[in-house]
């Protein structure tokens, strides 16, 4: 409810059964969008401990599938840029790398590097 009225009644934009279906191009989505900005130390004090407790005690739930950890937000994005890290850089499907190749050839500007480093799943 929060994010409908926020982003949808303030921001004058569309909200509830008013969007229009996903895949549906005849019109305009008209999304809105909100942006918050809050300090927490205007608030009551130890904030950074309260939420790293908060976040230790998502963390250590009983995941409903054993072998996948339960996940605070932000968890699979420090995962992913972890592992980006390790690699020295993003990995692209090759299938990105050749259309890019590809527009480069018709605009007339440096290819990619060449990929000698393919990555399986």
């Amino acid at each position: 409810m929060m994010v409908e009225v926020f982003c949808g009644i303030l921001a004058g934009a569309q909200y509830s059964n008013h969007i229009r279906t996903w895949k549906v191009t005849d019109r305009v989505a008209n999304l809105g969008q909100c942006f918050v900005a809050i300090n927490p130390e205007n608030f009551a004090p130890g904030f950074t401990d309260r939420m790293t407790d908060l976040l230790s005690i998502q963390r250590g739930m009983e995941p409903a599938d054993a072998g996948s950890p339960v996940l605070a937000a932000g968890d699979p994005e420090r995962m992913n840029m972890k592992k980006c890290e390790q690699m020295g850089g993003i990995p692209y499907h090759i299938n990105v790398v050749n259309y890019m190749n590809e527009c480069a050839k018709k605009i007339g500007v440096n290819q990619l590097l060449p990929c000698d480093n393919l990555i399986s799943n």
